[in-house]
This record gives structure tokens, C-alpha cells and sequence, in this order.
């Protein structure tokens, strides 16, 4: 999806322990997250496909991360110091898969391995509504395996497909591409609870309630 993310555990309390603190720039973004325990730097940029990328490789990951943040403020500097020591570095690409059929014969692929998103959230709740869906089918048809697999993808699809199409929009969010997206971005949220009120103010005081 064009976009790189790692994470790495911090250690000792941080200044705000039960909020998420982020740094933009154009196509990156830095922040500490509290987590539950040990609080987490989290990385995320934008740049074409590494050619010769090996998610097993700490090292690449460690050059990868330190040259695209290397011209970072805030506190990205005492962060890559941090990674460039860390010995529990997490790094991969933002990726989606996309499998067409779910099935083949008796085998059929539920969570990430039918349809990963990436790692924008609702991988576990996906993968537990897939499992369960699938479940219900299996018991609905249990001499045809067939049907139950197809009836499967069929519902499942409508959960999937629409989150699978939001993918760009919600990097956007997470990593504007520019500085003008960056401050549109930082004026939505500002502006997002107003909305919020102005919409429960409206139900409220709607006719026949």
C-alpha cells in the first residue's frame, strides 16, 4: 500500500500516560502510544516498494526506518537512538490481500489470510466475524461443504470489501501525504466533536421524541 509502519517498546513512564501523542510531516508520522504496560513508539511513511525488502531483516529495517526519519524533530531523534539499540524492533509493510474465491475443495481461508486489510484496525474483529460467520454456514449445510463456503464469502464480503476499499482513506488520515492534508486533517478532529453534539442536539430535539 506504499506505506512502511514499525513499532518498538519503550521503557520507563512517559509524559502522557494514557494518551496517544503523534509528530506529522508530509508521508510520515511518529507518536508514543501508553499501550497496555510498556508504552510503544510507533513509526509509519510513505515511500515506493523497497525493491529487495526482507521482513527478516532487522538490520534493513533499522536503515529503512533511520533514513526516513533522520531530519525528524520533536522527539525522533531520541526515538531513533532507541532503534537503532532496540533488539525487539517490529517493521513490515502496510499490505492487503486480496483472494478470490475464499475456498478450494475443503479448504477455506478465514482472517488475514482471506482478507487482511493492513494494519489500520479491525483485523481481529474481522477475522472473528469471518470465523463465525463461516461457522454458521457450516452448521446450516453440513452435507455441502460447497455451499457453505460460498455462503460464507457471500456475507462476509459485505464486512470486507468496503473497509478493503477505505484503506487509502484512512492512511490519509493517519499519514497526510502534505502539509496542507496535515492541517485539514488536525482541523476535522477539532471540529469533529462539534459535529458530534450538533448531531445528538438535532435527534434531540426532533419531532415526536
Amino acid at each position: 500500500m506504499g506505506i512502511y509502519v514499525a513499532t518498538m517498546r519503550l521503557d520507563g513512564p512517559i509524559e502522557h500516560g494514557r494518551e496517544v501523542v503523534m509528530y506529522n510531516t508530509p508521508g510520515k508520522a511518529a507518536a508514543i502510544h501508553p499501550s497496555r504496560g510498556d508504552a510503544l513508539a510507533f513509526f509509519a511513511f510513505r515511500t515506493p516498494a523497497v525493491p529487495d525488502f526482507d521482513y527478516r531483516d532487522t538490520a534493513q529495517h533499522k536503515r529503512l526506518l533511520t533514513a526516513a526519519f533522520e531530519d525528524g524533530a520533536w522527539r525522533v531523534p531520541e526515538l531513533l537512538r532507541g532503534v537503532r539499540a532496540a533488539d525487539d524492533l517490529y517493521f513490515d509493510s502496510v499490505s492487503q490481500v486480496r483472494v478470490r474465491p475464499w475456498s478450494r475443495g475443503r479448504v477455506a481461508l478465514v482472517g488475514d489470510a482471506a482478507s487482511c486489510v493492513s494494519l489500520f484496525g479491525d483485523g481481529s474483529s474481522l477475522a472473528m466475524a469471518g470465523a463465525f460467520t463461516l461457522a454458521e454456514e457450516l452448521a446450516a449445510s453440513p452435507s455441502d461443504h460447497r455451499l457453505a463456503y460460498r455462503r460464507y464469502e457471500a456475507r462476509h464480503r459485505t464486512l470486507v470489501d468496503p473497509r478493503q476499499r477505505n484503506i487509502a482513506r484512512e492512511a490519509s488520515v493517519l499519514i497526510p501525504a502534505t502539509g496542507a492534508g496535515i492541517q485539514a486533517r488536525n482541523l476535522a478532529t477539532r471540529l469533529w466533536p462539534v459535529g458530534a453534539a450538533a448531531s445528538w442536539l438535532r435527534r434531540r430535539l426532533a419531532p415526536g421524541r
